[in-house]
């Protein structure tokens, strides 16, 4: 097995449910896939958090995944953050018309100004 693990993430849901922003799966090389891993925010950035096991008998809830170190983690997160962005900007790409296309808008009496099909 090589020493140096790759992670390739895939968005599966965007904003989900209040204060998530987003939900991917993580392929761990050829090894495994992890579900569920959750993209949030908070004041410094974006947080990617692995699933949650609840404990028996308790309420407290702990990580169903561990890293063995610490660049794996941010290796593992980095994958997961590049994913959310790619797919933010693919939103946008697909929600606003290419700039060309606002160059010869046509207006149609009663619609306003409107971009011309291109």
């Amino acid at each position: 097995m090589p020493n140096e693990m790759t992670f390739h993430a895939t968005i599966t849901q965007m904003n989900p449910a209040e204060g998530i922003l987003a939900y991917a799966d993580v392929k761990v090389g050829e090894l495994l896939t992890v579900r569920n891993v959750k993209v949030k925010k908070d004041d410094y950035g974006y947080v990617v958090t692995v699933p949650r096991t609840k404990m028996p008998n308790s309420d407290q809830y702990k990580d169903s995944l561990y890293f063995a170190d610490k660049s794996m983690k941010e290796a593992f997160d980095k994958a997961v953050s590049d994913a959310y962005q790619n797919r933010l900007e693919m939103r946008e790409i697909r929600t606003f018309p290419p700039d060309e296309c606002w160059d010869d808008f046509e207006e149609e009496p009663g619609m306003g100004m409107e971009p011309s099909q291109c």
